[in-house]
């Protein structure tokens, strides 16, 4: 029942963060557009987020090399992140992002039922 919750809250966010990244690609203000993306980058975080947590619930590791179509899934959506920011001269901010997502993953990877 949980993992039902947390896969419509993955669905959630990962609608609401297409409808940011078309919207932070449609403003002309330069400032408010970066704010915008990245704002869509981190619900598309919190997508990814609830969809391992429901995997997790189900029992499944995602982080398994059977999960290779997810993996696809996931660099396609970091590399249309990496071409936004690259498009727009701010290296900076992907870099970061992929910083951040380097750490999460080798906790989630070594650490699966450190919360339980």
């Amino acid at each position: 029942m949980l993992y039902q919750l947390s896969l419509s809250t993955s669905i959630i966010a990962g609608i609401m963060s297409c409808m940011l990244f078309f919207l932070g690609l449609k403003i002309k203000d330069r400032k408010q557009s970066r704010n915008t993306l990245i704002f869509a980058v981190l619900m598309l975080a919190a997508s990814f987020g609830t969809l391992e947590w429901s995997f997790w619930l189900l029992g499944v590791n995602m982080f398994t090399f059977f999960a290779f179509p997810l993996y696809a899934y996931f660099a396609i959506w970091f590399g249309f992140i990496i071409w936004i920011f690259e498009s727009r001269g701010e290296r900076s901010v992907w870099v970061t992002l992929l910083i951040a997502l380097a750490i999460l993953v080798i906790i989630a990877t070594n650490c699966m039922n450190c919360a339980a």
